[in-house]
């Protein structure tokens, strides 16, 4: 996980004007701080058969500041590209800006693959799927997610179940260790848990999905060898789209846990890859939407 130093450089001090309603209404100038925001362009690289090299623009997010390699690494696993961390020959900044230009050099990174790796670019383009209005059926998003390869949960963790106690617990446990939203209130968070309910890691973002990418990314530069053998409990705020269930199915997580709502694709791809998908988890109550079989009452 990021220190603190660098989260702080992922905020901004900004001018605001407060107003108070007590017996009256009280105007005062004061100072905020907010979380950056920044395009990040990710330059995938990788040699062909003759030995040529190869390039495509993989894909354009807007990001918080930080942990670029691992948002890097979680979305290329997530999408089926990489399946260990060893498939990487290099992760970094793009060279051909001048140094005058550090803004730009800083959100443009390349990736490049080890000889003789070459991407599963499917025909059904990851920009395809990466906004819900994009008009996909629910049939196609779902064929897309079976074309990555995704392990097999029911498999993996038949046997394995966790407490409900537990879960009880675990919103709060990623909020204590959320510092990027304890600055600004404006970031999403994704932490990881094992079966002990023990926390592993904590990643914040602007984007949802890009806080998911770096929790995973970060397992897997950990892991270096993914090991999905065991029970994996992911936590994100905020609601749960049909990507956040593909990030936890191409990961081998066995139960995503959300502190919001789940859409209705969502379910059906928990529901077709046997993931248990939970939604509106407080320390008070919980709503198991699938795979309510991991779930034991103490």
């Amino acid at each position: 996980m990021a220190d603190f130093t660098a989260k702080q450089q992922a905020t901004k001090r900004v001018d605001k004007v407060k107003y108070t309603r007590n017996d009256k209404t009280r105007r005062e100038l004061a100072h905020d701080i907010v979380i950056s925001e920044q395009p990040l362009q990710i330059n995938l690289h990788w040699y062909k058969e003759d030995d040529s090299l190869e390039s495509k623009v993989f894909a354009i997010t807007m990001r918080s500041l930080g942990d670029e390699k691992f948002l890097i690494l979680g979305l290329l696993f997530s999408e089926g590209i990489i399946k260990n961390f060893s498939d990487i020959d290099d992760i970094c900044l793009d060279s051909t800006f001048e140094d005058t230009n550090v803004q730009a050099r800083e959100n443009s990174w390349q990736v490049h693959l080890v000889k003789g790796k070459k991407p599963k670019l499917t025909s059904i383009d990851r920009f395809q799927t990466t906004y819900s209005s994009c008009g996909l059926c629910g049939a196609t998003s779902l064929k897309a997610l079976e074309l990555k390869d995704p392990p097999n949960l029911l498999t993996l963790t038949e046997d394995s179940q966790f407490s409900s106690d537990f879960i009880y617990t675990l919103a709060d446990k990623m909020r204590a260790k959320q510092q990027l939203f304890t600055l600004t209130g404006g970031v999403h968070g994704a932490a990881l848990f094992n079966q002990q309910a023990q926390l592993l890691s904590v990643f914040e973002d602007i984007g949802r999905h890009n806080a998911v990418d770096k929790l995973i990314g970060h397992w897997l530069f950990e892991q270096k060898t993914p090991q999905t053998e065991q029970l994996l409990v992911m936590l994100v705020s905020g609601r749960v789209s049909f990507e956040i269930v593909q990030k936890a199915v191409m990961t081998g997580i066995s139960i995503l846990v959300a502190v919001g709502a789940p859409s209705d694709l969502a379910i059906k791809a928990a529901q077709r890859f046997e993931l248990t998908l939970i939604g509106f988890s407080s320390s008070q109550s919980f709503n198991v939407y699938c795979g309510d079989w991991r779930i034991t009452q103490n």
